[in-house]
């Protein structure tokens, strides 16, 4: 599950800055170490500073290992996260999910999730191009993670993925 993204090191001491995807910090009490791209590191000591992760790794010392980070995404067993309140997922739980309107047209998959501040972007890719749509909630009728299928407001959705040329 992912958890987090890796901006930048921070300071000299190996010590990284991220952009963590889970709302609840509370879910860092129980989580003792992460995976960077299938390799294990032991979490040293962690704080949140202006909206952002900062994390120190027993395995990095330098801001040369730290900058051998940059851009990696950090992830986590799901098992050991707090589950979440209704109408809240995971980013690694979208992902993949299929898009449908009301009428079962298929509109795409999601690819990736970002978020640029207001509310979480979608990325889906409908074979050849692909439509980023803010997860407002008047556009996504329904959402069933376990059937990995969103059901969305046809007219809504065009209304807020056509751009204005």
């Amino acid at each position: 599950m992912i958890i987090a993204k890796i901006l930048k090191p921070q300071g000299i001491k190996g010590e990284v800055k991220a952009e963590l995807y889970i709302e609840d910090l509370k879910n860092f009490k129980n989580i003792k170490s992460v995976h960077i791209e299938g390799v294990q590191f032991t979490i040293k000591n962690y704080s949140f500073r202006d909206g952002f992760l900062y994390l120190e790794f027993n395995e990095i010392t330098s801001r040369n290992d730290a900058e051998n980070l940059r851009d990696k995404k950090i992830s986590v067993e799901k098992d050991e996260l707090l589950p979440l309140s209704e109408g809240k997922y995971y980013v690694d739980d979208l992902i993949g999910c299929k898009i449908i309107d009301e009428d079962k047209n298929e509109i795409g998959k999601i690819k990736d999730v970002n978020n640029y501040g207001a509310t979480d972007i979608l990325t889906i890719r409908d074979g050849s191009e692909e439509i980023l749509c803010p997860f407002l909630g008047d556009v996504f009728v329904s959402v069933n993670i376990k059937e990995k299928t969103i059901v969305v407001s046809r007219k809504r959705f065009l209304e807020v993925t056509q751009s204005e040329d």
